[in-house]
């Protein structure tokens, strides 16, 4: 998904993960990213440079995603 695409409260499905290594986030929002995942963005990470995104997953859980691992659903 391109960048300029992503707005709060869009609705998206994980289709890959990637390698989190040099991500300052929770291991608990790490521990969750699952490819097939569907949910809502809720806003970017801060000190990311505007490339990772908080996800609310449909089951209430919420993971952290860089850009290009979610699609518009």
């Amino acid at each position: 998904m391109e960048l300029d695409e992503i707005k709060i409260g869009l609705r998206v499905e994980v289709k890959k993960l990637g390698d989190t290594k040099g991500m300052m986030i929770k291991k608990e929002h790490l521990d969750v990213r699952t490819v097939g995942a569907k949910g809502k963005v809720m806003g970017y990470v801060p000190g990311h440079g505007g490339d990772v995104w908080w996800i609310k997953h449909d089951d209430g859980l919420i993971g952290a995603y860089v850009f290009d691992e979610f699609e518009k659903e």
